[in-house]
């Protein structure tokens, strides 16, 4: 697998473990694609963006407090 892929999912993954009771596309919205238009818009900027530019997102927010932590 290619080293970006791996890192993406390792990230994710930690998300992931933090929100447990979020199904994918709520993670992906709330947290990785939130800088995207809501409604129709949104899954093209999804669709388009670069792995670079995700993972990149997903380091940013790692330590970040996140939607309904305290």
């Amino acid at each position: 697998m290619i080293k970006t892929k791996e890192e993406i999912l390792s990230q994710l993954k930690t998300l992931w473990d933090r929100h447990p009771l979020q199904r994918l596309g709520q993670l992906l919205e709330n947290y990785v694609f939130f800088q995207g238009e809501r409604g129709d818009k949104t899954s093209v900027r999804l669709f388009y963006q670069q792995d670079e530019e995700t993972l990149k997102i997903l380091q940013e927010r790692k330590g970040e407090k996140m939607w309904g932590e305290e």
